[in-house]
């Protein structure tokens, strides 16, 4: 019975084809635009928490200036960290302007601080040399593309900084804008300068104020404990404003932020869905008056109320999962499209994709379906409440 119940749904479907198509199309609108946005969302919680773990890593803490304000500092005694028991590697990324001379002009250019303890974040500064080497040794600059050519630099040459002879012992890569032209701190690496990190703190004394540390565990290390005593060496510094993170508190913070964004657009395309199940229980209504004479016929040949009802929920569940089906494949193409511009505006990593999981298909189409079913409801039970008699004299 269940099965003859179905068919003969699917049967009413197809004898209102144009009016079951405009009914489908207002669940398929919504369901497509919720799809969208969640595989868009997820798509963008997996890139940022990979490309989070690759800069970051997992054994990884960060401390940075606790405000959101561009170029805040922080006060950081890297000797203090590097002997904390558990820590492997510690760095502070600090910059500063200065007078620069060379053999082709002159400037005040960005000066970076770097150390051979870099070597291990290289890939996360984007310090990626074409030619030459590191500055290792006092005395000598890496310069950036722009900067070798603006100012003559050439492998050999020699730049004055604030006065003080620097030979160039390497020329970085050409960063192209928006992949890897800026540091993560927003320092356009083709127009800086790297100099030993000794040799920026004796151009630049005092107060030693960096940017930002990262410090590298060792495998085992807790990093909890580690944490408490970086709180408590920036306490003893009279440091007040730094924040602590490591890998899980960074990506929570991304992935909460982008769920927060995620929800409230997926809550604003519900309303589509919403509107599309009216729709749905327009037509079911409309469909229970132009057949209430057949409606009568069914229950004078023996049908009961529930199989009435049953019959015209399967008719506006299908149309809720057809519009979902629909939906799903539209939403899924809309979110690769979107992600394709996306990527090729911005130049992001090539790994940017939407995540389709089976929760969202099954649950893009249970949804779906529901919300027809539900629409159809009420039509349903006036139709299976109409006695006989009365819907066979309708006219």
């Amino acid at each position: 019975m269940i099965w003859d119940l179905f068919r003969l749904a699917l049967r009413n479907i197809g004898h209102r084809r144009i009016r079951s198509w405009l009914t489908v199309i207002g669940i398929l609108i919504g369901t497509a635009a919720v799809v969208a946005l969640i595989a868009v969302g997820q798509g963008l919680q997996r890139t940022v928490t990979e490309q989070v773990e690759r800069l970051v890593g997992y054994n990884t803490i960060l401390i940075s200036p606790r405000g959101q304000g561009f170029g805040q500092r922080i006060r950081v005694d890297l000797a203090a960290l590097r002997a904390v028991p558990g820590v492997r590697a510690a760095v502070a990324v600090r910059t500063e302007t200065a007078y620069v001379e060379g053999p082709g002009g002159q400037g005040f250019p960005t000066i970076i601080g770097y150390e051979p303890a870099m070597e291990e974040f290289a890939s996360e500064l984007n310090l990626t040399i074409t030619a030459g080497g590191a500055p290792v040794e006092p005395g000598t600059v890496l310069v950036g593309a722009r900067t070798a050519r603006e100012y003559g630099a050439e492998i050999g040459a020699l730049l004055r900084i604030e006065d003080r002879p620097f030979r160039v012992v390497g020329i970085l890569a050409q960063q192209v804008a928006g992949r890897g032209g800026f540091t993560p701190v927003g320092v356009p690496l083709n127009d800086a300068l790297v100099i030993p990190y000794g040799d920026l703190r004796s151009l630049f004394p005092g107060p030693e104020l960096v940017l930002y540390a990262i410090v590298k565990l060792r495998d085992g290390a807790s990093t909890e404990a580690v944490k408490e005593e970086i709180r408590a060496i920036l306490r003893e510094g009279g440091e007040r404003n730094a924040s602590i993170i490591d890998f899980e508190d960074l990506t929570n913070r991304i992935q909460s932020l982008i769920g927060g964004v995620q929800a409230f657009l997926a809550g604003i395309a519900g309303i589509s869905i919403l509107v599309g199940g009216i729709g749905v229980m327009n037509t079911m209504y409309t469909a229970v008056l132009e057949r209430t004479r057949e409606i009568g016929v069914l229950k004078a040949v023996g049908a009961k109320g529930h199989q009435v009802l049953l019959l015209f929920l399967f008719e506006s569940g299908l149309m809720g999962l057809g519009g979902g089906v629909l939906g799903l494949l539209l939403g899924l193409g809309a979110a690769w499209a979107a992600l394709a511009i996306v990527s090729r505006m911005f130049q992001t990593p090539s790994g940017l994709s939407p995540v389709l999981t089976p929760a969202l298909v099954f649950g893009a189409l249970l949804f779906s379906f529901g919300v027809g079913a539900i629409s159809g409801m009420l039509p349903a039970r006036r139709a299976a409440q109409l006695p006989p008699v009365e819907a066979l004299r309708y006219e």
